[in-house]
């Protein structure tokens, strides 16, 4: 019998952003501290917020356990066979409804918000960007229907802080991308919950990356080996 694993997507845009970057190509990685040898069959159950679950089937191509030699979390990466037939319905049924992917984007000072949004819109053209001068504001906007939180904590930090928490205390929780680039500050976001930590302003190349995998990382991955 293959492995099972239950990986859920906290809303169908972190699906449909998995898909087309990952999923599409034929591959997948999945951070989870189970091991599974390469090689191994997986049946891989995909649970997406109001469009039920659908499973892949795939094999275990590579592992990197947690104290490899080239770093990152530990994980498996697992590669599907022609995915298109599989997910072809479910990926129509959320598209028809897709309304954008959320963000929520704080940073007090104007020409920053301008110019972070820019790029935003620049990696993610279909991005809903709500933005924010102060966290009070920030505050009152964030809800579980954002896809992704990104705060300057330099230019507010006790603010900056606090939307981090109350981004990890939301049900599901909200991936977090913390800006700074003051090493003090962002041991303090890390403390605070952020998910990626990027210098401030980011490079785009990073900002590309990081924004990409926030958003497509599942919520939770359930690994369950035949016994």
């Amino acid at each position: 019998m293959p492995y099972a694993v239950q990986v859920e997507f906290r809303t169908a845009s972190s699906f449909l952003v998995a898909y087309s970057v990952n999923l599409s190509r034929g591959g997948l990685f999945l951070e989870t501290d189970v091991d599974v040898p390469a090689g191994s069959p997986m049946t891989l159950d995909f649970t997406v917020p109001n469009a039920g679950t659908t499973s892949l089937n795939g094999i275990v191509a590579w592992r990197r356990g947690p104290g490899d030699a080239e770093g990152g979390p530990p994980g498996i990466g697992v590669e599907f066979q022609d995915v298109a037939p599989q997910l072809g319905t479910l990926i129509d049924r959320l598209v028809s409804g897709f309304r954008g992917v959320q963000v929520l984007l704080l940073s007090g000072d104007r020409q920053d918000r301008t110019s972070l949004a820019r790029s935003i819109k620049s990696i993610i053209a279909t991005a809903e960007i709500t933005q924010a001068a102060d966290s009070n504001v920030a505050s009152t906007v964030l809800t579980h229907e954002i896809d992704v939180a990104i705060v300057d904590v330099d230019f507010d930090l006790e603010g900056g802080l606090a939307i981090l928490r109350a981004a990890k205390e939301q049900s599901p929780r909200v991936p977090t991308i913390a800006l700074t680039s003051n090493t003090t500050y962002r041991e303090q976001a890390i403390a605070a919950g952020a998910d990626e930590i990027l210098p401030n302003p980011p490079p785009f190349a990073d900002l590309q990356v990081v924004l990409v995998r926030a958003l497509g990382k599942p919520v939770a991955i359930r690994a369950a080996q035949p016994g």
